[in-house]
């Protein structure tokens, strides 16, 4: 029987061809690019069985005089209401498009009252139909997924003399579609603006008289005609971002079986090719502070091992021989390749990526597994599907729990056990039993449909 490694101890601390056709790999690309964005959604609640509503945000320092009132806390007038500050009027036409603009730097929300000015308006915006509620809805989670990533998080004053400081050229307005925000994973462009409250911003002009900044608001509307929403969809709203704003620390087990190199095209690219050209996207989409590592798993790959270690986990950023652990998943994911006649030990694989992500050192990081498989468990020594069950529930530690998420990337797919798996932590599972299916799947499980 293979061995999926051993329980923890509870008081611990806490993927072979020559390559798929331009289209298909556009298509890879584009599914695991909102294969990222599901994962986010995944985590789109708050964990260790807080309620959003306790986030309990205050005003960042300088502020002004205002005296503001509920979650928002924006005053009776408008000093509290955020404007866009650059060099030149904003482009946006919504407060949403100011959000999703990578190039527009933001505070901590739980701290910087012109952020949550911004959040609060774009939400209104997308509740009353004035922007796509879907893509607002992720490029909250990509902002939060990428907060500090690029630099770290200012005060409203900083960011205000950094803009003046250092003037970088104007960009037009990010399209209301977070995936514009997703060059914010690995660096992004320059801040261009910045959102603060009226307030901040007339006391740093009052300060300097001659900056070169200038003040305005999407569509130059006042700010009665952008209502913030109501405070517990503002409350929720920050207890969702406080939660993804947490590091990312994922293990992504991916199955190189026999049946991986089964031709899905006519031009003969296989379901190893189109995952491997998946994996090699979303590495550049993960953010810095993320760590990332690669199993490959088949039948007794390492001895009497289903799994075998492709990359360890690491931050994107750690240096590993020479090159970034992001550019090492890439080149080890392109090396991935199926084993000819290999069985599939999913059940073993899946426990020993479970305990390993488990015992892992990240407190303070979303614990995730994801498994990418097209097939079921065809370990004749396996476990059994109950026994993985009952030791996924019994060892979570529910005070920093592993998620797993598993993706069915075929018709062959057993969705009620990859279902099953993924309910008994918490976390989700998809299935795209064609090629064909695979975008409209992702992004259904995206938002939520």
């Amino acid at each position: 029987m293979t061995d999926p490694g051993r329980p923890r101890d509870r008081a611990a601390h806490r993927a072979e061809r020559s390559g798929p056709s331009s289209k298909l790999l556009l298509w890879a690309a584009l599914a695991m690019a909102a294969l990222l964005l599901l994962v986010a959604a995944i985590f789109w609640f708050p964990r260790n069985g807080d309620d959003a509503a306790s986030v309990s945000p205050t005003d960042g320092a300088g502020s002004g005089a205002a005296t503001g009132t509920g979650a928002s806390g924006e005053a009776n007038d408008d000093a509290q209401a955020p404007v866009v500050v650059g060099h030149a009027n904003t482009r946006a036409g919504t407060w949403s498009a100011v959000l999703a603009d990578p190039a527009v730097e933001l505070g901590r929300p739980s701290e910087d009252a012109g952020t949550r000015g911004l959040i609060s308006r774009a939400l209104w915006e997308a509740q009353d139909d004035r922007a796509n509620r879907s893509a607002t809805d992720e490029a909250l989670k990509l902002r939060a997924r990428t907060e500090g990533d690029a630099a770290p998080v200012l005060a409203a004053p900083e960011r205000l003399q950094q803009l003046a400081d250092h003037p970088s050229p104007e960009a037009p307005a990010s399209p209301e579609n977070a995936a514009v925000a997703a060059g914010a994973a690995s660096g992004g462009p320059q801040p261009n603006a910045t959102v603060v409250t009226r307030a901040q911003w007339d006391e740093y002009h009052s300060q300097h008289p001659d900056t070169p900044l200038v003040a305005s608001t999407p569509g130059d509307r006042p700010a009665a005609d952008s209502p913030a929403v109501d405070d517990d969809a503002l409350k929720q709203a920050l207890g969702q971002w406080a939660h993804l704003a947490e590091p990312f620390h994922a293990l992504v087990a991916i199955d190189v079986s026999g049946s991986m190199g089964a031709p899905v095209s006519p031009d003969g690219a296989t379901r190893m090719d189109l995952t491997k050209a998946a994996a090699t996207t979303a590495v550049t989409l993960f953010p810095e502070h993320d760590a990332l590592g690669v199993w490959a798993f088949g039948h007794r790959l390492d001895g009497d091992k289903d799994y075998r270690e492709i990359t360890p986990v690491r931050e994107m950023a750690a240096p590993v021989d020479g090159v970034t652990q992001r550019e090492r998943l890439a080149q080890d994911a392109q090396a991935l390749s199926f084993v000819p006649k290999g069985y599939t030990g999913l059940y073993d694989t899946t426990l020993a990526a479970f305990r390993k992500v488990l015992d892992d050192d990240a407190p303070d990081s979303l614990k995730t597994v994801i498994i990418l498989t097209d097939g079921i468990d065809q370990d004749p020594d396996s476990q059994g599907l109950d026994h993985l069950l009952a030791a996924l529930e019994s060892e979570q530690d529910p005070s920093n729990p592993v998620r797993i998420i598993t993706v069915g990337i075929s018709q062959d797919a057993d969705e009620d056990v990859l279902r099953r798996i993924s309910e008994a932590t918490g976390g989700t599972s998809h299935i795209a039993r064609a090629p064909e299916d695979i975008q409209e799947v992702f992004v259904q499980a995206l938002t939520g449909a």
